[in-house]
């Protein structure tokens, strides 16, 4: 669409087949549809197109609209359902019929269908991304199957011209399809809304996108533990960019208050999973700790420690990229340690360092992050009037409370286990070096 195109009466339509998970190119193609609606202030039709009588599942219809709510993503009417629309199509069918531009015909299998015969076989239309796309020699399609439904193509252009619908807003594999709709849509004596075929979502090899690329369900996101948040940033972007580069977005309010349909562009757009990754980790660490806590629920395998639970979060959530990786973040710190594993990474001052840290914690409590980072902080400055090096210091303790080089600052690790049970290991770490 041109920049500072004013518009009014819009309205657009997400109508997907309920013959499979929500996917994540309809997905983006129901998030543009949301935002293109809610920019220029029209309104986001839902169309369920369920004629497929043998792969349309009702189980399906319900996990894509649970997946479409999770998202953010509301309707303003519908969902309509082609399977309850028969009616409309007979009497669209009889209009074409009483026009001379039907007919009827057996196939090769014995079964008979009505044909749709175009008055004209060439034309062009208009992609609002692509500008005029030409055709020529369509030849004759079926309109209604043998088994009575409506043909795909016959039964949206019926439902958009009864719906009012102004824009179609799909993927690019539909342009095929639309030759046919806008032959049908004339012979209705009515032009064809204004189309705008989105860029095809590729892998990071440049080949169509494929499961092993990431062409998961959204419900497969959402069990792995990605945020919606995430998702709908990450999805905005693939065909859509921002005039100030911008990429990360607090969440679709955000998105819909910079969106503009002008920023749109028909060029291929790239699926990069490491990329989904990097913002999903980043909507994490945004999260406030509440809401952080309550979406983690689901996906804990064991409660966050007892009265410690703000500063388990904050230990496992920088490391986080999805929810899902928190039972194995948190099992990282309060897992048993094998404290025989590690007497060969142990320096000399070890032992020294369990022994002065050990005896800082008899009847402390580190409650608080807070309390824990000041006695991290004596640490150090014993430490350092020592002359004991702050890595001398800080990788015995680690290995000691994880049994791991790395992990979220020492002062967390002290939070979460609390300083009966950061005691207990830095004494038996100590016995182990000592060989006792």
């Amino acid at each position: 669409m041109p920049a500072g195109t004013a518009l009014s009466g819009v309205r657009v339509r997400f109508a997907p087949s309920p013959t499979g998970l929500l996917h994540l190119g309809a997905a983006r193609t129901a998030l543009f549809d949301h935002l293109f609606a809610r920019h220029y202030g029209g309104d986001l039709i839902l169309r369920i197109e369920d004629t497929d009588r043998e792969r349309s599942r009702p189980e399906f219809e319900r996990a894509q609209l649970e997946d479409l709510e999770w998202l953010g993503l509301s309707f303003d009417e519908g969902p309509y359902r082609q399977s309850e629309r028969g009616e409309l199509y007979e009497g669209a069918a009889r209009r074409l019929t009483d026009a001379g531009l039907t007919y009827e015909s057996t196939n090769e299998s014995g079964r008979r269908a009505l044909y749709f015969r175009p008055p004209g076989r060439n034309g062009s239309f208009t992609d609002e991304l692509r500008g005029e796309v030409t055709f020529g020699g369509v030849e004759d399609f079926v309109i209604k199957k043998s088994d009575g439904t409506p043909s795909y193509n016959f039964a949206v252009v019926v439902d958009d011209l009864e719906l009012g619908i102004t824009h179609v807003i799909r993927g690019e594999e539909h342009l095929s399809n639309t030759a046919r709709q806008a032959l049908l849509y004339r012979a209705f004596g009515t032009t064809e809304p204004r189309f705008i075929h989105l860029g095809v979502i590729l892998s990071p090899d440049g080949k169509k996108l494929s499961k092993r690329h990431g062409a998961a369900s959204i419900a497969d996101y959402r069990g792995e533990g990605y945020l919606p948040e995430s998702l709908v940033n990450y999805l905005a972007l693939l065909g859509w960019n921002h005039p100030e580069g911008k990429e990360e977005f607090a969440g679709l309010g955000e998105i819909s208050r910079d969106w503009d349909p002008s920023r749109l562009g028909a060029s291929p757009a790239t699926f990069d999973p490491d990329r989904l990754l990097f913002f999903n980790a980043s909507h994490i660490r945004r999260l406030p700790a509440e809401e952080l806590r309550v979406r983690l629920e689901p996906f804990l395998e064991e409660p966050l420690p007892r009265g410690r639970e703000p500063a388990a979060l904050e230990a496992i959530r920088e490391d986080m990229r999805t929810l899902s990786e928190a039972p194995r973040l948190l099992r990282g710190i309060t897992g048993p340690v094998d404290p025989a594993v590690l007497v060969e990474e142990l320096q000399d001052s070890s032992t020294e360092v369990f022994s002065h840290a050990a005896t800082g914690l008899e009847g402390r409590e580190l409650g608080h992050v807070d309390e824990a980072r000041e006695f991290v902080a004596g640490l150090r400055t014993w430490a350092k009037e020592r002359g004991i090096k702050t890595r001398d210091l800080l990788h015995p303790l680690r290995l000691a409370l994880t049994g791991k080089n790395r992990g979220p600052e020492m002062a967390y690790l002290f939070a979460v286990l609390g300083a009966d049970e950061a005691r207990e290991r830095i004494l038996r770490a100590r016995e182990a070096r000592l060989g006792i």
